[in-house]
């Protein structure tokens, strides 16, 4: 029995408990739809409202305080690169997009390039070793935020919270020398923001996530199907999405390591939405179709839940292990800070 089935078998289809409840799965990653109590409903639609209408000025919106930007540029973000122990008649300059990092050494060896060999060391140590480079490709980061209406809801809004978690790693890559750019998507790519480097990218990559709003439900297979489009060239994607769409999360990974990609999938979920209460007779109200369910939930209601949605993230973590994408889940709850500076050092991507 699918996914799907098996949480419409308990009476409920979603859950997401908040001042309005909670949400729940449908098989491979459905919309969680929101519940409310019918005296809550009207004021969780004013505060989406606001968070949609809101937009501050993005000439004073910089996100993050001057010492949070020192802490970040302590991280930086690790392509998977090529090693190169410079084989005869290879420069650096030869290889455009890339550069050149001392890494090691090695025993001279006849026929080596004597260029590499480090003739300090041999005055001191009368032993021929040759230099041992990484050649680092230019990276292309690109930072995909999903601004569907789901993620208006949570307390703080996950749009807003993801924003921030683009906005860092944004920055660390410029700080690295590489460039950034990206888009939002929902049902669509929406809003690509050109490729760029430098502090004047600073300021673009911050005003540029500052207009998002939530809007619009998700096809995330479509938006990723045409951000390869868009932006053909491989580099490391960073997703920041609650990941819940009908039709499933799984073809868009699938597409962009298909297409290799380097993938970072940082999934954003309210802390009510994984810990829901038995609070007896509520509505669901999916906060993109519009669709409503009403049943009683109970604490057995609630311990099923948490199963499937123990699943769910399950089914997520493997699907990822197996194409060797990066996958961190985190609350809304959690501290900005701390998920940036401790909980990104969890993968390898950032370090």
């Amino acid at each position: 029995m699918s996914l799907e089935s098996k949480v419409w078998s308990l009476g409920s289809r979603a859950a997401r408990v908040s001042g309005a409840f909670a949400q729940v799965l449908r098989h491979g990653a459905g919309k969680f739809p929101r519940s409310a109590r019918n005296d809550e409903l009207n004021q969780s639609k004013q505060r989406r409202s606001a968070s949609q209408s809101d937009t501050p000025d993005s000439g004073r919106e910089t996100f993050f305080d001057t010492e949070f930007l020192k802490k970040l540029e302590r991280l930086h973000l690790i392509a998977k690169r090529l090693s190169w122990a410079g084989a005869k008649g290879e420069h650096a300059a030869s290889r455009k997009g890339f550069s050149l990092e001392f890494s090691d050494y090695r025993r001279y060896q006849r026929g080596d390039d004597l260029r590499y060999v480090d003739w300090n060391v041999y005055r001191r140590l009368e032993r021929l070793l040759v230099k041992v480079f990484t050649a680092e490709e230019e990276m292309n980061i690109y930072l995909l935020v999903d601004t569907s209406r789901s993620m208006a809801e949570g307390r703080p809004a996950k749009l807003d919270y993801a924003k921030k978690v683009a906005a860092a790693l944004g920055y660390i890559g410029i700080k690295n020398l590489d460039r950034v750019g990206g888009a939002s998507f929902s049902s669509r790519l929406q809003a690509p923001l050109t490729l760029g480097r430098g502090r004047k990218q600073v300021l673009r990559l911050f005003t540029h996530l500052d207009k998002l709003s939530c809007h619009g439900d998700t096809n995330f297979r479509a938006a990723m199907h045409s951000f390869t489009n868009l932006f053909p060239h491989p580099g490391f994607v960073v997703i920041v999405s609650d990941l819940f769409d009908p039709a499933g999360w799984r073809a868009g990974l699938e597409e962009l390591s298909a297409k290799r990609y380097q993938v970072l999938v940082v999934h954003i979920v309210d802390q009510q939405e994984i810990e829901p209460k038995p609070w007896g007779d509520v509505a669901l109200i999916d906060v993109e179709d519009g669709r409503e369910r009403k049943f009683f939930l109970d604490d057995d209601l609630v311990r099923r839940y948490r199963a499937e949605l123990a699943s769910y993230f399950k089914d997520i973590e493997t699907v990822c292990a197996s194409r060797k994408i990066d996958y961190l889940r985190t609350a809304t709850h959690v501290p900005f800070d701390e998920f940036v500076l401790q909980l990104l050092r969890q993968v390898s991507s950032v370090g």
